[in-house]
């Protein structure tokens, strides 16, 4: 960032026994309303002997981030932009949580926020998650030198859910699941460098017009069928339709909520159900759900074993539960 010449400032952030810092640079324009790009720099590091280097997950991000900033260091818009390269996005959003609650800009003066986390292996497509959260992304990203697919889930497990809770449009760009997904095959020679420069071209032209347009961006309440996950394009995750309570420090994952129509609901689980395994496999927390989650295909059949209430197990078989339409739900 201060090498194209940015100021940087640095937010620090401590809670659940995460410790970190955002790396924010800030291009000043001549209103006082911002638009803020992002994507968070932490992986995995280092676990025994084996290194977790995240080129997707997500250098692949920053890369772009830096890339973008530069080009509005050199040509700012009409209104600011706010760079932020969050922390403790693994560990639970952390990054992006500390800075809704304490924006270097004022929340009613966040216009929008576009969210770049795993955009380094671009093949046919890249899936826009939460376009219709503003009225003008799908208009603003027709002429997209890169094939975009929607998809209408408006919150998942990446920053651009802390500014959407808040009222702010927001999108998250991604170039899809792979098998290397927190694994130490995320390498560099894995990504598609010339995608990259492409989604580069596609981020700063959305960012102009958003930057640029007389009026201000309108956020959309995602409607319950907008989370729904009815269909799963082609190309695009898995989906289930489960948000975790990214503060929750017990063995598991606790939901905070499930959305209408997913898959999750029709299988019967409810906010405040606590995930204890995939699959057989135990799970220890959000990043190890993560892991054994987006390492599935839409259409896999997931048996989930969840704790209610006061040590309850319930056992639950969804068959196909990513691909929405061809669910059908079974008896508890």
């Amino acid at each position: 960032f201060r090498e194209s010449g940015l100021n940087v400032t640095f937010q620090g952030f401590t809670g659940h026994g995460v410790e970190g810092r955002n790396v924010i640079a800030r291009v000043a324009g001549t209103s006082d309303e911002v638009v803020v790009l992002g994507a968070h720099y932490d992986h995995l590091g280092r676990q025994g002997e084996k290194i977790y280097a995240g080129a997707d997950d997500n250098a692949s991000g920053t890369a772009v981030l830096l890339e973008v900033g530069r080009r509005f260091a050199r040509k700012p818009a009409r209104r600011g932009l706010l760079f932020i390269a969050f922390s403790g996005e693994e560990l639970g959003l952390h990054g992006s949580r500390s800075y809704v609650g304490a924006p270097l800009a004022p929340l009613d003066k966040t216009v929008a926020m576009v969210n770049l986390d795993m955009v380094g292996r671009l093949k046919e497509s890249l899936i826009v998650f939460g376009a219709d959260t503003g009225d003008r992304f799908r208009e603003w990203m027709k002429d997209s030198p890169v094939k975009i697919v929607h998809n209408k889930d408006a919150v998942g497990p990446s920053d651009h859910t802390s500014f959407v809770l808040k009222g702010i449009p927001a999108v998250h760009l991604f170039t899809g699941a792979h098998a290397d997904y927190h694994k130490p095959g995320d390498t560099p020679e894995q990504l598609n460098y010339e995608g990259l420069g492409r989604i580069a071209d596609l981020v700063e032209t959305l960012l102009r017009r958003i930057a640029d347009a007389p009026e201000r961006m309108v956020f959309v309440k995602p409607p319950p069928s907008a989370s729904s996950g009815a269909r799963a394009s082609k190309g695009a995750p898995p989906y289930f339709g489960i948000m975790p309570d990214y503060g929750y420090e017990g063995k598991g994952v606790r939901l905070q909520g499930v959305a209408p129509s997913s898959p999750a609901e029709k299988a019967g689980l409810k906010e405040g159900d606590v995930l204890t395994a995939l699959n057989g496999k135990e799970v220890e927390d959000v990043k190890v759900y993560s892991g054994i989650f987006f390492a599935m295909k839409p259409g896999d059949e997931l048996e989930i074993e969840v704790q209610r209430g006061f040590g309850v197990h319930h056992r639950l078989t969804i068959c196909g539960a990513p691909a929405g339409d061809a669910f059908t739900p079974p008896n508890p």
